[in-house]
């Protein structure tokens, strides 16, 4: 096991119309037996990063520790790590066990001795009985759990890991997600795993470092990346359903919403938090009053006509098994909400949207950072405000 450090990592392709930028100053540091996972949208640069860090690639700048021990000019094979692909690699020729137990093998260790080791991570994932069968004779999840089996066996300084659970069906992904996280925690390993999928990186992940256009937008613990994002983007990648966003202005005390003839007025937070009062210490030094607001779907609710914070028309429900995702369009256009229960409501009637008015994100329109979080109704606010009288 090592820790894991990157500084100002820089990785330049050479195209044809000149020189493409993959990685961008990118710097973190994963602590010796943590889990972390690169996450973001296709093409952010998540898995030129883990090719870098694994020698799979030579990064342009920046350096790459294990511990103390810079590896930055290093082959692959010689900075001791594990790698998952996405693509199972498995050598068809051979049984399982021989397949978990050649990395053994290509290092030298004697015969009974690799093959031991080998059935005991056989046992670890609980493949015992598929080390006599060849790869053919498997299914895609045991393919995949055989393949980890065999980055285990070596007990490198750490498992490199990229997009390994893409091409399984949803039922089996929740199920590898458990044994993955299970076998990591008993074997201690530092692991860095690359997705797109948010599931498996909340679940999985000590850490988690949120990626786009080749930069690191933030990287902190699940919990932190999900209820204090850095900016617009980490807000609206992390979390499902995807954040409403909508246009509004501020005097630095109050925020203001307009939707269609109705207007939401929400407070500016008193910060609580270091992070919350760095952000709060720049509304003030704006040059425009134009924000951004954002309110995930589960901090809405559908409610009766005039009894939330504003109104619109109910366009679908889509349940969701527990719960049911309401799309309600509105003059702002649609605006998506995570209701428990939807029991008298109807397709295409009027409803009202309320609003966890703490639960609101503030962001700079222009830079997309988050300056603010929203508080309670202003001191003599209602709900609504200006909504035409459109009732008999």
């Amino acid at each position: 096991m090592s820790e894991i450090r990157i500084e100002n990592l820089r990785k330049v392709y050479d195209v044809p119309r000149g020189k493409e930028v993959a990685v961008e100053g990118s710097t973190l540091t994963v602590p010796d037996g943590d889990f972390l996972t690169l996450l973001g949208p296709s093409g952010c640069g998540k898995s030129t990063t883990l090719r870098c860090i694994a020698g799979l690639e030579n990064q342009t700048e920046g350096e790459i520790y294990y511990d103390e021990d810079e590896v930055s000019d290093r082959l692959a094979q010689e900075r001791d790590i594990s790698m998952v692909f996405q693509e199972i690699a498995l050598y068809p020729h051979m049984q399982c066990i021989d397949n978990i137990a050649y990395p053994l093998k290509v290092r030298g260790v004697p015969k009974d001795e690799r093959y031991e080791r080998a059935r005991e991570v056989a046992a670890t994932l609980e493949v015992e009985e598929l080390v006599e069968k060849y790869p053919a004779e498997l299914s895609g999840g045991q393919r995949q759990r055989i393949a980890i089996a065999r980055a285990i066996v070596r007990e490198p300084r750490a498992f490199l890991m990229d997009e390994p659970m893409t091409g399984l069906d949803e039922k089996l992904k929740v199920r590898m997600r458990k044994e993955l996280k299970r076998v990591v925690e008993e074997t201690e390993q530092t692991v860095i795993y690359v997705t797109h999928s948010q599931e498996e990186a909340m679940m999985l992940s000590d850490w988690i470092a949120v990626m786009s256009d080749g930069e690191i937008e933030q990287y902190g613990t699940p919990n932190e990346v999900y209820r204090e994002p850095n900016n617009r983007f980490v807000a609206s990648f992390v979390g499902m359903p995807e954040m409403n966003l909508w246009d509004g202005e501020t005097d630095g005390s109050t925020v203001t919403v307009d939707i269609g003839d109705q207007t939401v007025d929400l407070t500016v937070r008193d910060a609580a938090t270091d992070a919350e009062r760095k952000a709060k210490s720049t509304i003030d030094e704006r040059s425009s009053d134009e924000v951004e607001v954002g309110f995930r779907p589960q901090a809405l609710g559908v409610v009766d006509e005039g009894d939330g914070a504003f109104d619109a028309e109910l366009g679908l429900v889509e349940p969701m098994g527990e719960n049911s995702l309401c799309y309600v369009d509105s003059p702002i256009g649609e605006i998506r909400v995570v209701e428990d229960s939807t029991e008298g409501l109807s397709e295409g009637t009027r409803v009202g949207v309320e609003l966890d008015r703490r639960e609101g994100y503030v962001f700079d329109w222009e830079s997309g950072s988050t300056i603010a979080r929203t508080g309670e109704t202003p001191p003599g606010s209602g709900g609504v405000s200006g909504r035409a009288a459109t009732d008999d």
